[in-house]
């Protein structure tokens, strides 16, 4: 029993408000993202670049309200935040339900992003209040994928049946619905050094320091070379001969095994560091979108490459969270993440699609390759200041303990 429960979340509400507030709000529409796009181009008889802009807009402000607010972690009143943005984007995607014009839906999608931004930065933050960020982290992803799992099945017979506005106001419910577990979230961080035990140290980053920012390169370089890759998968998978249907069922599997992913995390733990946990994770889902992207040579490459997909890629993002949020103990770098996390999402696609054009998915992989390359060598830093942490606080028992006898 008590090895069961030592993979039990320190505090459910914190997990809850948490993952209700940075994914079940803040990146809600990345999810409904596939969805969303077709949902703009046939209900207003638009293309894709159009559809394209609106959503890039919508991510963009995301990004930015989340880290205009993410230096304030610290000392901000999160719960009062995370309350202020999901109202707003609730507001916000009830109107673009009704928007008359493609320039109105802008401007509610951009509103909508900002809401989105607040709860993001909020809930990444919570990370850095726990005892155990990287168990925590690895709880919110399992929470993520979950949802996925169901809202993607949901969004997908709503937007047959009712297209946009259904979907947009099946977005405001789903997050009416987080924000009840919203409310669940501690006001203030914890930053008293008690809050955190010897076998989960926090150490204290800015943002903006060399470390900091390295951190929030490899953040953004990870999530880029994922939507470099997976905007385009449903075509590589056209190219190998499935047809929609097949696709459809073969991306609902790999949500279903992408489960294994976090709950893999947050059972490992730090028991093997983070180190390498991080290392793996990164040149895993570097390899994965490098075997889908390439799946045109090969049907079975692609098959496999896509249904492990959601398992490295939220395995892996658990680990890089809670690296972050031990940068910090205000959180501030943890919400920052979150902020170059969406950037990435916005800017991927737009990288591989052009050079897709130029020189096919062959240049795209190059592209990728390099991508995690970079991403590997942003963490060397964060990586070496967390271990030189927890070296510290190693050499710090032993001398407690031999002082004491």
């Amino acid at each position: 029993m008590n090895k069961f429960s030592k993979h039990l979340p320190e505090s459910w509400g914190l997990v809850l408000s948490a993952f209700a507030s940075a994914y079940g709000i803040g990146l809600l529409s990345l999810l409904a993202l596939p969805f969303l796009i077709s949902a703009v181009i046939n209900g207003f008889n638009v293309n894709e670049a159009t559809a394209g802009y609106i959503v890039s807009a919508e991510f963009a402000f995301t990004m930015i309200a989340s880290l205009i607010v993410a230096p304030f972690m610290a000392t901000a009143p999160r719960r009062t935040i995370a309350i202020i943005g999901s109202v707003t984007a609730i507001a916000a995607n009830i109107f673009s339900a009704s928007a008359a014009s493609v320039e109105v839906l802008t401007v509610f999608r951009c509103i909508a992003g900002i809401g989105a931004g607040l709860c993001l930065a909020c809930g990444n933050a919570c990370v850095s209040s726990a005892k155990n960020p990287d168990q925590v982290a690895g709880h919110m992803n399992v929470l993520f994928v979950g949802m996925m799992i169901v809202v993607m099945l949901v969004f997908a017979d709503v937007m047959e049946s009712n297209g946009l506005a259904g979907l947009y106001y099946t977005i405001a419910i789903t997050m009416s619905v987080m924000l009840l577990l919203v409310l669940k979230m501690p006001q203030k961080a914890n930053l008293t050094s008690e809050h955190h035990d010897t076998q989960h140290p926090v150490i204290d980053i800015k943002i903006f320091s060399g470390v900091g920012v390295l951190m929030l390169i490899a953040m953004f370089l990870f999530s880029a070379r994922d939507t470099m890759g997976w905007a385009f998968v449903e075509q590589v998978g056209t190219k190998v001969g499935y047809d929609g249907p097949t696709l459809g069922l073969l991306f609902s599997l790999q949500a279903f095994i992408g489960l294994a992913g976090p709950l893999l995390a947050s059972i490992i733990g730090k028991r093997f560091g983070i180190r390498l946990p991080v290392i793996i994770g990164i040149v895993a889902t570097g390899l994965v979108t490098l075997g889908y992207v390439l799946g045109a040579e090969s049907k079975m490459m692609y098959t496999i490459a896509v249904l492990i997909n959601a398992a490295v890629y939220f395995y892996t993002l658990a680990y890089m969270t809670a690296l972050a949020a031990s940068l910090d103990k205000g959180g501030r770098v943890a919400a920052a993440s979150g902020s170059f996390l969406t950037l990435g999402v916005a800017i991927g696609p737009s990288i591989s699609g052009t050079l897709i054009a130029i020189g096919g998915y062959q240049l795209s992989a190059i592209a990728i390759a390099i991508t995690a390359l970079l991403t590997l060598l942003c963490v060397i830093a964060p990586l070496a200041k967390a271990r030189e942490r927890y070296s510290d606080m190693s050499e710090s028992q032993v001398y407690k303990t031999a002082s004491a006898n």
